[in-house]
């Protein structure tokens, strides 16, 4: 059979009669256009329905609801409509129900159709359905499976009793005006950042007293099923139900999902006692790509869905003199450049753009024929969830300042149409804190129209999003620096590369400064052997050193951060390579001895290939330093001074096979090696926010 849609498109407020007598209850008229066949047939037939109430406003405490539980549906043609109210349950907020206008959005029909139940919950288990919390590989707790007989079809069907989550979100009362709650209201629940904070709970001491709002969540992706939370918790005696917003979405529910919680009850309730109970219900599959475990646990993105062809339809689509274009599912909207760039009026347009995107008008947008792949493009995106699902779309990176904007707005992902861009340090340093930090989980894709290719910002450079899995398996990051001129013999490199290359595989990563000569060299054997090349570059065309744009990753600085882009080569990297080269070289050399001396890289032979005793005065210098007490005592026994790669290689493998046993060799205390130790790594994960960092606390067991 054909599985239709089970829920409808959002509806909006169309009419507000008053207030009901004897509340603070608002009466009002929900409206849906455009509604689908099965969904008004379904109503017609007084199949089980619900209305589920806009999330952004149930998490502010706003129960939104039919005016009775015998309220049904008026249907007319394709629209249906029905009679609703508005009440408050956070004191906080005041008069907020004078808040809502006619136009506003105000949630979605669920038609829950028995044929359509899940009966079978385990046959979805850690395929289509993850729940509660992992225990162990492939195991999971948190959850019950429970039976119930479908009063309907009078199947036996299961159900999910889901505990919750160890947090809870709390308002800020001196964060809530009548601005920041409006901006929910009319925005949605990206808002809620504003007027809230998350904070630990102890499930076991904790309780929900009577007349209390709860907002906590519980731990869930799906897959391409339906999820609906009931409106009552379990146990059923404590008069705790859940607020309106009750459906899980396909594909766009994933880690925690947030649940609003009313006690309306008479006894206090221990909250390691509630739990939410959900049912489940098939859904049409509307992706284009296979059904993946790590996507439906972890949500998919946007270059999870779209080809590049895909991709390159929705620049079609940017007007030439507008900033950019916001995409929030099916629905977009230009943003317009504004006389004075770098002004306030342009903030406030991108706002109102923002905005502007998030209505859902009565009438659909029509989209001429000559926008047909775009329309298709959108109809993949319509499962995009979560803080990803809207979209800045633009042909350059946007100032900081529009990109805050943005984020505040609930915008981000953002979408850039860029050949060969040049960044900041400080732009970069943004990206990586925006993309990684948990709170923003920003997502940057730059779109390259003459490779027709689509790269994602990760741990510090742009790479095809397949690569970021090798990425993470990387291990062992080796910097090779050397001259960029066709005078230097670079056969000693190329020569290590080799053999590093079958004692390491997939865990050894090449970093390199993104250019020609050595690092051309050194990225495309890295290539030949399948081993992750990092080119951080810089914009130094006028040294005649055009970047790679082969790597695998890169990222590059803009002219004048010479010092800037060193300092990012030396933070990725754990393992630096010095062949023979010039004064950029010999710099390179003198910051790399520098940043072990003050323990910001972990202590590791710094290998000079120096086939003819180039650095031999280098070394020389080093050993009187230290002779003098100028610097460290161990620092000379870092500078290993290699005439072949067989010599390297060996150096290199002894030190990572027993690093402790090659510090003793050389001399080197414990103390520095574990000072080194903390403070790098600490150092590493605050630049780049990488969830495993290198520094030789534990032997290599796996060489060939």
């Amino acid at each position: 059979m054909k599985i239709a849609q089970i829920v409808s498109s959002d509806g909006h407020i169309s009419e507000i009669p008053g207030k009901l007598e004897g509340g603070d209850i608002l009466q009002a008229r929900f409206s849906f256009v455009d509604v689908s066949d099965y969904i008004c047939g379904a109503l017609q037939e007084q199949k089980p329905f619900l209305f589920s109430a806009r999330s952004g406003n149930t998490q502010l405490g706003i129960k939104t609801d039919l005016l009775s539980p015998d309220t049904l549906p008026q249907i007319n043609g394709r629209e249906v409509h029905l009679d609703g109210k508005v009440e408050n349950l956070n004191p906080l907020l005041g008069d907020v129900l004078g808040q809502f206008k006619i136009g506003d959005e105000i949630g979605r029909l669920v038609v829950m159709d028995p044929e359509l139940r899940i009966h079978d919950v385990r046959h979805y288990l850690h395929k289509r359905l993850f729940v509660g919390r992992s225990s162990g590989k492939g195991r999971y707790d948190g959850f019950q499976i429970k039976r119930e007989r479908d009063s309907l079809t009078g199947k036996e069907s299961d159900y999910i009793l889901a505990d919750l989550e160890p947090y809870q979100y709390c308002f800020e009362s001196d964060a809530i005006n009548e601005s920041s709650v409006n901006e929910v209201i009319k925005k949605g629940r990206m808002a809620l950042t504003k007027i809230r904070s998350r904070v630990p709970l102890d499930l076991h001491k904790a309780t929900l007293s009577p007349g209390n709002l709860f907002i906590g969540a519980i731990k869930i992706s799906l897959g391409d099923i339906y999820g609906i939370i009931d409106a009552v918790t379990e146990p059923e005696t404590n008069g705790i139900e859940h607020l309106p917003a009750r459906v899980l979405d396909p594909f766009r529910t994933f880690r925690d999902r947030q649940v609003e919680l009313f006690h309306f009850g008479k006894e206090k309730v221990p909250l390691h006692q509630v739990k939410v109970r959900v049912r489940f219900f098939r859904a049409e599959n509307p992706l284009t790509v296979p059904l993946s475990k790590h996507k439906v646990k972890y949500g998919y993105r946007l270059y999870d869905l779209l080809t590049t062809g895909d991709v390159s339809s929705l620049f079609d689509f940017v007007e030439d003199d507008s900033l950019g274009m916001i995409l929030n599912k099916n629905n977009f909207s230009q943003i317009a450049n504004a006389k004075d760039a770098l002004g306030r009026a342009q903030l406030e347009i991108i706002r109102n753009a923002v905005q502007k995107s998030t209505i859902r008008h009565p009438e659909n947008i029509q989209l001429t024929e000559r926008h047909s792949d775009f329309a298709q493009t959108l109809e993949k995106l319509s499962v995009l969830g979560g803080i990803n699902s809207r979209v800045f779309i633009g042909d350059r990176f946007p100032s900081t300042e529009v990109i805050d904007t943005l984020r505040r707005s609930g915008v981000r992902t953002f979408l850039i149409n860029m050949e060969d861009p040049a960044f900041a340090d400080d732009y970069i340093k943004q990206m990586l804190k925006l993309t990684h930090a948990a709170t923003s989980g920003c997502e940057f894709l730059r779109y390259d129209a003459a490779t027709d290719k689509l790269y994602s910002f990760y741990h510090g450079c742009f790479m095809e999003p397949d690569d970021r899995e090798r990425f993470d398996l990387v291990r062992y990051w080796f910097a090779f620096y050397g001259s960029h001129t066709n005078e230097a013999d670079n056969r000693l490199t190329i020569d290590l590369i080799n053999k590093l290359a079958l004692s390491f595989g997939n865990e050894m990563g090449i970093v390199h400064g993104g250019g020609p000569g050595l690092m051309k060299e050194a990225n495309d054997l890295a290539r030949q052997h399948n081993i992750m090349s990092i080119g951080v570059a810089i914009n130094l065309e006028g040294e005649q050193q055009t970047s790679l744009t082969t790597c695998d990753g890169l990222i590059k600085y803009r002219e004048g951060l010479r010092l800037s882009r060193q300092d990012h080569l030396q933070k990725l990297s754990n393992l630096p390579v010095i062949n023979t080269g010039g004064y950029g070289t010999a710099e390179e050399l003198c910051i790399t001895i520098t940043s072990m001396k003050i323990h910001e890289n972990p202590l590791a032979p710094i290998i000079l290939l120096d086939q003819d005793n180039l650095w031999g005065h280098t070394q020389q210098q080093v050993a009187a330093i230290a002779g003098k007490n100028y610097g460290p005592a161990f620092v000379p026994y870092l500078v290993k001074s290699c005439r072949d790669a067989d010599t390297a290689h060996a150096e290199l493998l002894r030190f990572c096979q027993n690093p402790d046993a090659w510090y003793e060799e050389n001399h080197i205390t414990a103390s520095s090696v574990e000072r080194a130790r903390n403070k790098s790594e600490r150092i590493r994960k605050n630049m780049f926010n990488q969830d495993s960092i290198e520094v030789f606390n534990t032997p290599y067991q796996n060489t060939k």
